[in-house]
């Protein structure tokens, strides 16, 4: 993500690899909400507080992508 931002433009399949690898974070929450409920005793508090500050570090990235997308534009990310 630093270096992302370092370089500021970033190419499409670069991009799109990163906004995957974030998504499959955030799924991946989703899937501890899941065994939460449905899995007496599934405790893991820090894997879900890394995983957690994982997906907030990509937010950043999620936002400028996400516009970048939908402005039909070259994502470019502020330095």
């Amino acid at each position: 993500m630093v270096l992302l931002q370092r370089t500021r433009n970033v190419d499409n399949l670069t991009g799109n690899y990163v906004f995957l690898l974030g998504a499959y974070r955030a799924l991946y929450i989703l899937n501890w909400i899941y065994r939460y409920y449905t899995e007496p005793g599934y405790r893991q508090w820090l894997v879900w507080l890394s995983g957690i500050v994982q997906t907030a570090v990509y937010c950043d990235f999620f936002y400028y992508y996400i516009q970048s997308w939908k402005n039909n534009e070259k994502l470019q990310l502020p330095a």
